[in-house]
């Protein structure tokens, strides 16, 4: 238990601050954190449990409680984007964490660059270079060059996509034994990230037990019970049985489950405190920027749902290790030196045992099914028309032009055969072409969100949309990726000490966080980012 906590420090910073000096001036370091699959029901739920950080940025916090990514894959990568450039993803190229690129006709990696290597370590070179546009950071440099733009991460693509084309770093984690970068970031690996490297021992791990932090019967009071069917089983699953403890199994290693237990954001924000002591961030009078990603949340979310025991038991962890860097940056930097903003890169589906409990219709996709209709796809159209006609890309499909009128086949005959088959598999709601979604009913979210990860040539021909509470994921666990609200719905807190808790319904898009984040910078926005300033967070 710390001795000092940070609710006392703010009592006493709070004293010797007037209620207006932070909102004149700007703040010396932006700290931007961004937790995967965090739907807002994460933190209202457990509100009365939080003592920690969440406890903070709530309480300094303008909640603005009606946000939403309005793209329609809420993925990764699309979220992370858009939270850090202000665009909308599909315009600008990036059309999921991996997909079929047709110019280059393979699937990629979203932040994959072949000509990266990454210094001093294992693991995937990435980088910003698929991407042309600009983001918060590099506006952020352009104003000040000598401003400090540093983004970490557990997944590659949070970190990359968050910091930009240009920033001082970019970390992740290698689901190895490092945290690592490339050297489209810096020549040489800076002396601490190497240290911290070598004190990692994520190996101990290997005999660790996740237990819970509070006692048993408050689980119970907010949360589902231990076990409950639809949760992955990853330990000691011999029988099924989904309850904790929660460890590793005898024959993994810990380094390929690390980032699938709360222990990896404790090790991330210890990373964090690095990083800011390290590079001096917010000491002088040219703000920085630190982008910090909890990817781990996601993965446990996706292995046990946003109900269940274990996280609620993730949140309260994320929580008091919040608290613990908050400290750290009060007495490196000092609280009234920071603005925080808190937001989440997509939200997510409960799982589908638990919305049939509680009398919703909802499902997973039979991978059975969808074996048989793909086959029947196939079937037809190569009796019909030949081969090599389409390239199939998850439930997407990207039609061959060249071959469809070398083979003198008609285009419409085949996607007419496509769509038929895949609507013939439970869960699928719609299958769309381009053109059908930009002349929907743009009033109808599922087109008007669609429309923003269309891309002139990247985008697939036809394009599957499940029906609400459906998930590929199959046969344990949950997932996300729909446009519909329980995956675009967000948090987002824009949190300083002088702040008093508020909330605010106004309806917001993350494509307005970085532009807010700008002017509360004085870095001026391009005229072509698709989002927009939050007055009612520079009015405050």
């Amino acid at each position: 238990m710390i001795k000092n906590t940070l609710m006392g420090i703010i009592l006493v910073s709070i004293s010797f601050f007037s209620c207006n000096s932070f909102i004149n001036q700007k703040p010396k370091l932006v700290v931007v954190m961004v937790v995967d699959q965090m739907r807002p029901d994460l933190l209202t739920r457990y509100d009365s449990l939080f003592t920690g950080g969440f406890r903070w940025l709530i309480d300094h916090g303008t909640w603005l409680t009606n946000t939403h990514h309005e793209h329609g894959y809420t993925a990764t990568g699309p979220g992370h984007f858009s939270i850090g450039s202000g665009r909308y993803p599909g315009p600008n190229g990036l059309m999921g964490n991996s997909f079929y690129d047709p110019h280059l006709k393979k699937r990629v990696n979203c932040v994959e660059d072949p000509n990266a290597k990454v210094i001093d370590n294992t693991g995937n070179a990435r980088s910003y270079s698929r991407y042309k546009n600009s983001a918060l950071g590099d506006w952020t440099k352009d104003s000040d060059p000598k401003s400090k733009v540093i983004s970490v991460a557990g997944k590659d693509r949070a970190a990359v996509l968050l910091g930009g084309q240009k920033p001082d770093l970019a970390v992740y984690y290698n689901y190895g034994d490092s945290f690592i970068t490339s050297d489209y970031y810096t020549e040489s690996n800076p002396t601490w990230l190497t240290e911290f490297n070598s004190t990692m021992n994520i190996s101990s791990y290997k005999d660790s037990l996740w237990n819970r932090s509070l006692d048993k019967q408050t689980y119970v009071k907010y949360s589902r019970p231990d076990f409950f069917e639809g949760e992955a089983d990853e330990y000691l699953k011999d029988p099924y049985s989904p309850t904790f403890p929660i460890g590793i199994e005898p024959t993994e290693e810990a380094k390929s489950f690390f980032m699938g237990r709360p222990w990896f954001e404790r090790t991330l924000l210890e990373l964090a405190g690095t990083v800011v002591k390290e590079e001096s961030l917010g000491l002088d009078d040219h703000s920085d920027i630190f982008f910090v990603g909890f990817s781990a949340m996601d993965w446990m979310i996706h292995d046990y749902g946003p109900y269940s025991q274990e996280i609620m038991d993730a949140m309260i962890k994320l929580d008091r290790y919040l608290n613990r860097f908050f400290l750290q940056l009060d007495q490196t930097v000092g609280l009234d030196n920071i603005q925080f903003v808190l937001t989440a890169d997509h939200g997510g589906l409960p799982l589908p045992e638990w919305l049939k409990s509680q009398g919703i219709d909802a499902g997973r996709f039979d991978p059975e099914q969808v074996k048989e209709a793909r086959q029947w796809i196939e079937d037809e159209i190569t009796e019909k028309y030949g081969k090599d006609l389409y390239v199939r890309d998850g439930y997407n499909y990207f039609l061959n032009d060249d071959r469809i009128e070398h083979n003198e086949a008609n285009k419409d005959s085949i996607i007419s055969i496509i769509k038929d088959y895949l609507l013939r598999i439970d869960g699928i709601g719609l299958v769309l072409t381009p053109d059908e979604i930009k002349h929907g009913d743009q009033n109808n979210p599922i087109y008007s969100r669609y429309v923003n990860m269309l891309h002139p040539t990247m985008s697939p021909d036809i394009i599957s949309i499940p029906e609400p509470n459906w998930i590929y994921r199959h046969p344990h666990g949950t997932s996300h990726g729909s446009p519909y609200d329980y995956d675009t719905h967000v948090p987002l807190l824009f949190s300083q000490i002088n702040n008093t808790m508020k909330n605010l319904d106004q309806k917001v898009e993350t494509v307005d966080i970085a532009p807010t984040i700008a002017k509360l910078m004085g870095v001026s926005v391009p005229a072509d980012v698709d989002g927009s300033v939050i007055s009612s967070i520079l009015d405050q």
